[in-house]
């Protein structure tokens, strides 16, 4: 079975090592592709764990170099993971196009704003969960959810991506159920939109193991339940760690590829030789 990961970041923006800490863990663990996807910039100053803007060519450059070095070894490409802000930003901005990216990773971190114009991470600290939740959704959390699949939708009609990133993560506070139950119809027609509208792009949707080895959720992103609609509808998916330290390149792969397989997944999809191939689990 071929090993890759498509999702990572480095010191370029809130990951711990240089890329080339990266690629030599990569290569210990026997990866066939690594993919680099830093932060791309956000125009939020108060935004710390993106990459500046005045680096982004500095990252470019220092990819393309290692690539060069490691290219009999490993194919190594060069991504950003890209925030989609409505008339602000996307996978399909000018100065995003411009640098040549081998693939892209659209997610969604910012739901709305609060007050004074900051924009509020629905992945930060619960307690900052709690305070945009409270301020801009007054405690609604079904508003919150419901608005956070409208911009997954928004970016997916409008400004696709290639790979989806964590896409229900969303849930990242929901442990227990403390918030609302994943199996209500309500959440159970986003889903459901989403996925129709992903399948209608041919997008590939990552099965991201972070919020499992961080011990935010007990599942993927995203979760069994998903997974197998996915399946039912023919979405191809890729593994992806999700990694911002180089020891957690492959972490909980082995739970991403039991959940694959009990969702009736038969294959994965990589990016190999500039291109997506199917290969079996």
């Amino acid at each position: 079975m071929i090993r890759s990961n498509y999702h990572s970041h480095t010191n370029y923006c809130d990951g711990t090592d240089s890329p080339e800490k990266y690629v030599e863990k990569a290569l210990e663990l026997g990866l066939k592709a690594y993919g680099f996807s830093s932060h791309a910039p956000t125009p939020y100053p108060v935004v710390k764990w993106c990459m500046k803007m005045d680096r982004r060519w500095d990252y470019i450059n220092e990819i393309k170099r290692l690539k060069d070095i490691y290219k009999d070894r490993i194919d190594l490409y060069c991504s950003m993971e890209i925030d989609f802000i409505p008339r602000k930003m996307g996978c399909s901005a000018p100065w995003i196009k411009e640098l040549g990216l081998d693939y892209t990773v659209g997610s969604i971190h910012f739901v709305s704003f609060e007050e004074e114009g900051i924009p509020w991470e629905i992945d930060g600290t619960h307690e900052v969960f709690m305070r945009g939740l409270r301020s801009v959704f007054g405690g609604d959390i079904k508003k919150a959810v419901t608005h956070y699949f409208d911009l997954t939708r928004e970016m997916i009609d409008h400004d696709c991506p290639d790979i989806l990133g964590h896409m229900d993560k969303i849930k990242m506070h929901n442990t227990d159920f403390r918030y609302f139950d994943e199996t209500e119809p309500w959440y159970r027609k986003q889903i459901m939109e989403t996925l129709s509208l992903a399948k209608s792009k041919q997008l590939i949707v990552e099965v991201n193991t972070r919020g499992i080895y961080k011990k935010k959720t007990t599942e993927t992103y995203p979760s069994i339940g998903i997974l197998k609609e996915m399946k039912k509808m023919g979405i191809p998916v890729v593994v992806n760690s999700d990694s911002h330290h180089p020891e957690e390149i492959t972490n909980c792969f082995d739970v991403a590829y039991s959940l694959l397989k009990a969702a009736g997944y038969k294959e994965t999809f990589h990016f190999l030789n500039g291109k997506w191939i199917a290969e079996e689990i």
